[in-house]
């Protein structure tokens, strides 16, 4: 059993499926880009009812009744979106229906998703389409008001941990993966395949600690990319709880990993009153950024803001 069957959007469907009240269309949105693409097959997989053979082609994207679009690591073009229109109009093959999963709609350009709107409303008998996007500031209105919504922001760090202890076994730091990816499953696996999590969490230690007018500014400018942002602000959030742990005096309770020494040096230049100020609004900054085209200006809001309450 998968980590994605127990979330909310997958029972949703599996719900829909039981009822024989499935949308016509669904669009997934989840941050997790490395994992959407995945989900989506998981979720056609729970729409055919698919056995362990048609399951396998699902996810292998060679099941003739489940297009999958577009081409991994391509973007999703007009020709994309006019085969889609054409193929929709073709009995199945195998099954009683057919599922076009459709991944990145958040790269999809206007013509595209205009191109899939008549589809969309009027779709032929027996014909689902599953839309995942990243985020859906760039898909239009009209597409999402013709497609059942089902949204996936995070994990909890409970599953993610359970997840991560299953899947890498040799990882010893599960909890605290799980407690700095900030939910999102793909930011976890990318950590406990590699990422250098006690240098993230250093780094971050050092900007709380040297925090002023200049490294708030040069900070908003560095980290002014969406999956950078998103994981630094994580692993920074975690930081300023342990450097609270530490100024009240329990280290017992740190979860970062962090350096003692390190977190005893910052919390010395905080208030426990600033600290807590400072994860709350990293908290706020985490859920701005998934509706904040202004990265940098949403960073620099945040860092100057924490220094203020210093």
């Amino acid at each position: 059993m998968s980590l994605f069957s127990g979330s909310k959007p997958y029972k949703i469907v599996a719900g829909d499926a039981a009822q024989g009240k499935l949308s016509h269309a669904y669009l997934l949105v989840c941050p997790d880009a490395r994992n959407l693409r995945t989900f989506l097959k998981e979720l056609a997989c729970l729409i055919f009812g698919a056995d362990e053979r048609a399951e396998d082609l699902i996810r292998r994207e060679m099941y003739a009744d489940c297009p999958v679009l577009p081409a991994a690591g391509a973007k999703f073009t007009v020709a994309d979106a006019k085969t889609v229109v054409d193929e929709s109009y073709i009995k199945p093959i195998e099954a009683a229906r057919k599922v076009f999963v459709l991944d990145g709609v958040q790269d999809m350009n206007a013509s595209a998703q205009n191109k899939l709107l008549k589809v969309l409303e009027e779709p032929p008998e027996n014909v689902c389409f599953l839309l995942g996007a990243a985020n859906d500031f760039t898909v239009l209105s009209t597409v999402k008001s013709r497609a059942k919504r089902l949204d996936l922001y995070r994990f909890s760090e409970k599953e993610i941990e359970k997840y991560l202890n299953e899947t890498y076994p040799a990882r010893h730091d599960a909890a605290e993966i799980a407690a700095v990816c900030g939910g999102v499953l793909g930011r976890a696996q990318e950590l406990a395949e590699g990422g250098d999590l006690a240098a993230a969490t250093e780094e971050a230690v050092y900007f709380a600690m040297n925090l002023s007018v200049s490294s708030a500014i040069s900070g908003a400018r560095k980290y002014a990319d969406k999956d950078k942002a998103a994981a630094f602000l994580s692993v920074l959030r975690l930081v300023y709880r342990d450097i609270l742990m530490v100024r009240l005096g329990r280290r017992d309770l740190m979860l970062s990993g962090g350096q003692p020494a390190l977190l005893e040096r910052a919390a010395a230049k905080y208030s426990p009153a600033a600290l807590v100020n400072a994860q709350d609004r990293i908290a706020e900054a985490e859920k701005e950024l998934r509706f904040n085209a202004n990265l940098s200006a949403c960073l620099e809001t945040l860092f100057f803001g924490i220094l203020e309450g210093r």
